[in-house]
């Protein structure tokens, strides 16, 4: 109950602190100078820092107990990306990718690691960070990436997307188009209101499955 009510306290002072840095999209410095305010608050590491050291290295040194804190995880993901949000508007697309690219390793591997993660609303501000890559152009090794964290997230006709088109890279020999009969029938297995959640309906799913089989 401790560990929770301290969570629920971090949780609303930090998102209380991206409105403040959100406020401030006008006014560069001003929020450049909050969001290393907020990783020093939050991380215990500065922004040149955190931009500096390797996704692996900050990971590592996330650790508590051994263990890799979810909720350090999306707080880093999230900073970043408010940071390569005022890069972006400024037409400064390297520096924006950059901070994206990091966001996403960070976020994702709450997924792809089944870290438990109390930051309140962290699932809608993945999928944030996730169509904020998806503004640039991305690599087979990026949409692999994509199509599983859209999984997870049940974003499923997000995941959809990614699987077609890493089933039609020709360079790309991981995905067959097996895989894709494997994704449907894995959805079928969910309920309904999951599917509808996710803009992949049963109808769909079945309809994809149907056009599959009488291919080949």
């Amino acid at each position: 109950m401790i560990k929770d009510d301290y969570s629920a306290k971090i949780s609303q002072e930090f998102l209380s602190l991206v409105k403040q840095i959100k406020n401030l999209k006008n006014l560069k410095l001003e929020a450049f100078a909050l969001i290393d305010t907020a990783f020093k608050r939050f991380l215990g590491f500065s922004s040149s820092f955190v931009n500096s050291v390797s996704e692996k290295d900050l990971l590592n040194l996330m650790k508590k107990n051994d263990e890799i804190q979810g909720i350090q995880c999306a707080i880093a993901a999230v900073l970043l990306f408010e940071e390569g949000n005022i890069f972006y508007n400024e037409e400064k697309y390297n520096e924006a990718y950059f901070r994206y690219s990091k966001a996403f390793n960070l976020i994702s591997a709450i997924f792809t690691l089944k870290l438990e993660c109390e930051l309140e609303g962290y699932k809608e501000l993945s999928l944030e960070i996730g169509d904020a890559v998806e503004n640039f152009e991305t690599t087979s090794e990026d949409k692999k990436k994509l199509f599983y964290f859209y999984k997870s997230l049940g974003a499923f006709s997000k995941a959809e997307d990614h699987l077609y088109e890493l089933v039609k890279d020709a360079n790309n020999k991981d995905f067959t188009e097996n895989e894709l009969k494997e994704f449907y029938l894995e959805l079928l297995n969910k309920n309904d209101d999951d599917l509808i959640k996710g803009n992949l309906p049963r109808n769909e799913i079945l309809e994809a499955l149907n056009t599959y089989e009488n291919s080949h």
